[in-house]
């Protein structure tokens, strides 16, 4: 075909092009497509929320205001950020009195203000050099599941599992990673606080890779943590203070301190085979050691779901616990026995005075035990994990299961762990930590919102009262929680 023919067919084609095409298409020039100048101006979003809700916790039904703040930076920068707290009121105060109508409890500690501050996440990527990259994953505020490298020390540990107290943490993941000698190299660095307000654990992690070989050290510390708690007057509780927390003395403080080593088998596309081994000590108490593999494979059709298994075998000395800082440990930092509410006190006080580091120091731990856990994640944003532990000695069984899933339709998140002896009683209140959140948009401006849980808190003894500024007797038990509302949306 000549050229003169071949730029007649060319016209002729663009020529018929607008009469050829569908009633649904409209060819436009890409610079000339419609943009409201609001939309192409504006790079921060936002949203302002009022949640109401209605129902239980322990023993008042309460009334609920949840304001709150929202700020989407990710047009300027990979910032997200919601600022927020409740207000919740007593409908009936029943006994034991709590003296007032607003739950003072929700507002009595730094750290409930500081945890006004409910949500910051920033995460991002640069590249650097010719084949480096660098990511780094920071999350402020409600901690649901917190690791440190192979979770021997740190694993499943949450901030805010308590009903009297919010918490705002850190967990910051960092890593760079490139090329040394040809081979893939990395440093990865870790850093959880479980509260800015200085109340609970912090710790961090630090790590080398090259050609699959990985070295890491870990270290993580409570130093308000309590070793001996005040036993009341009577004998037959445990002191709590003005701030409604039970009262301690003497020594306080617990620390640990790893040593990990592991090697990646990995095709980078389908599979991911860690075996691991990780060496743990806590001055003043024992050590250990974890020996296990995790494994990883990359499933469907579009390759967007992850399949993982974990298997571990410890041994430790008769004061080493594995996963110290686990999902029980805000609780268990004061008392290592869980209760199972205002009529679960036992006959003898003695069975719950001891806080979790008295109680690894004074029983008998050492032996052999295991970990098995099957986990499932889709990148759509839906994931389901369940494990299960045994350890020698008393409170040696630990079972947990988590499920999130965060679509535009639903969020939903649960939570259900146990403790206590050996075998699979999972519904038992003593030892059951519990948790059902649901929230559905079911209008442009309005959402659905249901919590029911069982979690804990500083239980009066019965007949004491709770008001203000007043020490009575008491334990840390079991606490339920129900509140089902709605709440409207005004985006921007």
């Amino acid at each position: 075909m000549s050229r003169a023919w071949s730029g007649l067919l060319t016209a002729a084609l663009v020529a018929a092009a607008p009469f050829s095409a569908s009633a649904a298409e409209v060819m436009i020039a890409a610079d000339g497509a419609p943009r409201p100048p609001e939309q192409r101006q504006r790079r921060v979003h936002g949203e302002v929320r009022l949640g109401v809700g209605f129902g239980f916790i322990t023993e008042d039904p309460v009334a609920s205001l949840e304001p709150s703040f929202a700020l989407d930076l990710r047009d300027l920068i990979p910032l997200t950020l919601q600022l927020g707290g409740p207000l919740r009121l007593r409908i009936w105060d029943r006994d034991p009195s709590q003296g007032g109508v607003i739950r003072g409890t929700d507002w009595d500690e730094a750290g409930d203000f500081v945890a006004i501050l409910q949500r910051l996440h920033y995460e991002d990527s640069f590249a650097f050099g010719e084949r480096g990259i660098a990511n780094v994953d920071l999350r402020i505020g409600r901690l649901g599941r917190v690791q440190l490298g192979h979770g021997s020390l740190v694993m499943g540990y949450a901030n805010a599992l308590d009903l009297d107290r919010r918490r705002t943490g850190v967990d910051l993941h960092a890593r760079m990673e490139g090329y040394l000698l040809d081979q893939p190299a990395g440093i990865d660095a870790g850093v959880v606080i479980g509260d800015l307000a200085g109340e609970q654990i912090f710790g961090g992690r630090l790590a080398a890779d090259w050609g699959g070989a990985s070295l890491g050290l870990s270290a993580v510390g409570d130093p308000l943590a309590p070793r001996q708690l005040v036993l009341g007057e009577s004998g037959e509780a445990i002191q709590i203070d003005r701030q409604n927390r039970l009262k301690s003395e003497g020594e306080v403080g617990v620390a640990a301190v790893g040593l990990d080593l592991s090697y990646r088998f990995t095709d980078r596309w389908r599979y991911l085979v860690t075996p691991y081994l990780d060496l743990n000590l806590m001055p003043g108490l024992g050590k250990g050691l974890h020996l296990g593999v995790d494994a990883e494979l990359v499933a469907g059709r579009h390759r967007r779901s992850r399949l993982g298994l974990r298997a571990e075998m410890t041994a430790g000395d008769s004061s080493y616990d594995p996963a110290y800082f686990d999902v029980f440990y805000g609780m268990q930092r004061w008392q290592a026995p869980f209760i199972a509410g205002r009529g679960g006190l036992p006959a003898d006080v003695t069975d719950l005075s001891q806080p979790k580091r008295a109680f690894v120091d004074e029983n008998d731990l050492g032996g052999v035990g295991g970990y098995g856990a099957i986990r499932f994640a889709h990148e759509d944003g839906a994931f389901a994990e369940t494990g299960y532990r045994y350890r020698p000695g008393p409170l040696g069984h630990t079972w947990e299961t988590r499920v999130g899933v965060e679509l535009e339709v639903v969020e939903l998140s649960l939570l259900l762990a146990h403790r206590g002896a050996l075998g699979f009683n999972v519904i038992k209140p003593a030892g059951t930590l519990a948790s059902l959140d649901l929230r559905v948009p079911v209008l442009t401006h309005l959402d659905v919102t249901a919590r029911a849980a069982w979690l804990y808190a500083t239980r009066r003894a019965p007949g004491a009262t709770a008001a203000a500024k007043v020490e009575s007797e008491g334990f840390v038990g079991g606490g339920g929680i129900v509140l089902v509302g709605v709440g409207g949306r005004f985006p921007w």
